[in-house]
């Protein structure tokens, strides 16, 4: 369970600035009107912005909600998932140490059962999945955003869930010249530092009103601290009777008597995470009308984020045969145990991310004549995660175990709405006057990794529009080509992250080393850690704070254990030679390429139905898709238990090979929209259509990997299927409305 303070409080300012020069309309409004002539009323503000939305809705073919921004830069949210809230239907998700929206829940589905379009394009996403975090959208400037609960078959494929289309805004939404500028400060309870968001955006129209510019730049920033009391994973399997004791004899623990089923903790901890992210997003657009049946639009929309998590905790590791005294409850759930030898593990961590986003777009509206209608819609986009390759993950173990092993638990008390589930003790041998004593504090995991994404999405459509009176054809093409790629470099692929493990001396153990009591900058108190629940205080007083940086120089100033004897390194782990360095695992390998080719037809017809008027719309989307999936196999050989911790694995592969796969699919997508006005402001709908939902393309990879930090008890893998299809879902949708 996790305390998150993410309410924004303190002192918020806002600065707001229009200008704009409006010369026809000041000589239009100088003219004498004529008697009896009635005067137009423009609605603006809140107001206006709500009956945009209703407009849209009410016109649409198919169910879709909208909402609209009140004026350019007046975006009713900061966030686009806690605006899609609003919406009947959706709900946001939440995720991550801040508990930010990020996503949005239609239908019952979320993630990548989900669409969302940009401009009606789609965007890169460097971490691999179908869906946007929205957390990483900057809503300061965004115009509108529908949200499309029947598929629109001349937009894009949809999804089982919803198509979300945000649109920004352009030119030629408003005519002449205008500037807005906004600026905020937010403040959160736990961080307490006030930190800033500004943005400014600049729009003007030029040359007789046939070419227009625009120009936004939006900076974000938020410092978010976040306390956790944590239990991973409730781990399922078989105890022998004798664990509901003090004491297993020989044999006692063979499976054969493992008879009595139950879930345990695997892992129990406690940790402070500090989070600091900063936001940039940008976006030009031009628009060029050189004729009056012509217009032609570029635009470019760029972000870069950055998120700095520093982390600092405690984490104590269980194996399930190394249980005893156990208690379980009628659910099979253990409330109560004791393991012997139980090491501490007091852990620091540095988290750099660093994502930047790019799209071009070009867009050709042509009116060949009064009924035909040419839209040409191209572009390039890449997302890419660490692009420098200077970001890293890096984080390092410390504590003590071994001889100084404590025989403790995690009891669970009560009702687990308010109770926290409770260390039955801590410190070396239970001493807890000496949980965080400098003297017995040795060296045990380096964890280092570094991974690089790139997604890179080309995209163009074509469409063909050809309207009457009453009725309407689209028909048209679109081509979409979607390459992931990944690497992951990090110190278990060579073996460095146990170069120091074991502690040290003060445990009895020959490898690890005592870490100088220079290197602490202080503590953490837990006392109120989670407020609202009780047991607090069974936690350990305080958290201990250092860099794992300070512990890499550290240990890199001892020299080289290949050409010197060091004591403290654990000789036959890795050819580690005096510099913590990352490897290529081999393993992490994905090159995915996806191809998309697509074919639509769409019909709108309008009729009466006595005198209520009725509209049909049928439209019909083929697609078929080319998969080429490569990566890295290997097989692991070998498991080998490490003499530094009993609880660690070295994993042995066979030799790398190249893999490559390819598979391909094609679907058929019908829709169908009807409504019928029953009264003005009464209205019918119903709606049935086939819509598919593709894996995430990072679940495509070819390869078996197995986890890092293998454990005893604990062991993990991972692969992926190049031949998955997508998942099918056959929608019928039914609805009244009465605007009024």
């Amino acid at each position: 369970m996790s305390r998150r303070n993410v309410a924004l409080a303190g002192t918020s300012t806002l600065l707001a600035l229009a200008i704009s020069a409006p010369l026809a309309a000041q000589e239009s409004a100088s003219l004498p009107g004529a008697a009896g002539e009635l005067e137009e009323i423009v609605v603006t503000g809140i107001r206006g912005s709500l009956q945009r939305s209703l407009d849209i809705k009410r016109e649409a073919s198919g169910v879709v909600d909208v909402i609209t921004s009140e004026d350019i830069g007046k975006f009713p949210d900061s966030n686009v998932a806690a605006s899609l809230q609003r919406v009947p239907g959706v709900s946001i998700q939440r995720s991550g140490t801040r508990g930010e929206p990020t996503g949005i829940t239609v239908r019952g589905f979320g993630g990548d059962f989900n669409e969302t379009l940009f401009d009606g394009r789609r965007i890169s996403t460097a971490a691999g999945g179908r869906s946007v975090d929205f957390s990483t959208v900057g809503a300061d400037f965004v115009g509108a955003m529908h949200i499309l609960k029947t598929p629109d078959v001349t937009l894009s494929t949809s999804s089982i869930g919803a198509t979300v289309n945000i649109l920004y805004p352009k030119p030629f939404d408003e005519l002449g010249t205008r500037f807005v500028t906004s600026a905020s400060g937010s403040m959160q309870d736990e961080a307490g530092k006030v930190v800033p968001t500004a943005g400014a955006l600049f729009s003007t129209t030029f040359a007789d009103d046939t070419m227009g510019f625009l120009a936004d730049v939006i900076y974000t920033e938020r410092e978010t601290d976040t306390n956790r009391v944590f239990v991973s994973g409730w781990n399922g399997g078989r105890f022998a009777p004798c664990q509901l004791t003090a004491d297993c004899g020989p044999g006692e623990l063979d499976d054969s008597n493992k008879t009595i089923v139950g879930w345990w903790q695997q892992q129990f901890g406690a940790e402070q995470s500090q989070v600091n992210d900063e936001r940039i997003d940008g976006r030009i657009a031009f628009q060029w009308r050189p004729a009056d049946n012509v217009l032609l639009t570029i635009d470019d929309n760029y972000s870069r984020q950055k998120i700095t998590t520093e982390t600092y905790g405690f984490a104590l590791w269980f194996g399930k045969d190394d249980l005893r005294n156990l208690q379980l409850d009628n659910n099979g759930t253990v409330v109560d145990f004791r393991q012997a030898g139980t090491p501490m593990d007091l852990n620091a961590g540095v988290n750099n991310q660093h994502i930047e986003t790019n799209q071009i777009g070009a867009n050709l509206k042509i009116d060949v004549t009064e009924n035909l209608h040419f839209d040409i819609d191209a572009s390039y986009a890449k997302s890419k995660s660490n692009p420098d390759a200077n970001h890293r993950n890096d984080g390092a173990n410390i504590g003590y175990g071994g001889t100084l092993g404590t025989t403790l638990g995690v009891r669970v008390l009560g009702d687990s709405s308010d109770t926290l589930p409770q260390l039955t003790t801590f410190g070396p041998n239970g001493d807890t006057s000496r949980y965080l004593d400098p003297s017995i504090i040795g060296s045990h995991v380096l964890v280092r990794t570094q991974q690089q994404n790139t997604d890179t999405i080309k995209q163009a459509r074509f469409t063909t529009t050809y309207e009457q009176e009453g009725m309407r054809l689209d028909v048209g093409v679109a081509y979409l080509d979607d390459n992931f790629t990944l690497q992951n470099r990090n110190t278990f692929a060579n073996n460095f992250w146990q170069a120091y493990s074991g502690y040290g001396a003060p445990s009895g153990r020959s490898s690890g080393v005592l870490i100088p009591e220079s290197m602490y900058r202080g503590t953490i108190g837990t006392g109120g850690f989670i407020p609202g629940f009780s047991g607090g205080g069974a936690l350990p007083p305080s958290l201990l704070v250092y860099s794992p940086y300070d512990l890499y120089s550290f240990l890199e100033g001892l020299g080289n254990p290949q050409t010197q004897t060091i004591d403290g390194f654990n000789y036959g782990c890795c050819d580690y030679t005096g510099s913590l360095d990352l490897a290529l695992d081999p393993g992490s390998v994905q090159d995915i390429t996806e191809k998309t080719f697509s074919a639509f037809i769409r019909a709108n017809f309008t009729a009466e139905i006595g005198d209520m008027p009725f509209h049909f719309s049928a439209g019909l989307r083929n697609e078929r898709t080319d998969v080429t999936s490569s990566g890295q196999g290997r097989v692991p050989i070998l498991l080998t238990q490490s003499e530094a911790d009993p609880t660690l694995l070295t994993t042995t592969f066979s030799e790398t090979q190249p893999i490559t796969t390819k598979s391909d699919y094609s679907y058929l997508l019908p829709s169908l929209s009807t409504k019928l006005e029953v009264t003005p402001d009464v209205h019918l709908r119903f709606a049935a259509s086939r819509t598919l939902t593709r894996p995430a393309i990072n679940f495509l990879t070819p390869v078996l990997n197995v986890g890092a930090l293998p454990r005893v008890g604990a062991l993990t893998a991972n692969g992926g299927n190049p031949a998955l299809k997508p998942y099918l879902s056959d929608n019928f949708d039914f609805a009244v409305e009465w605007y009024y």
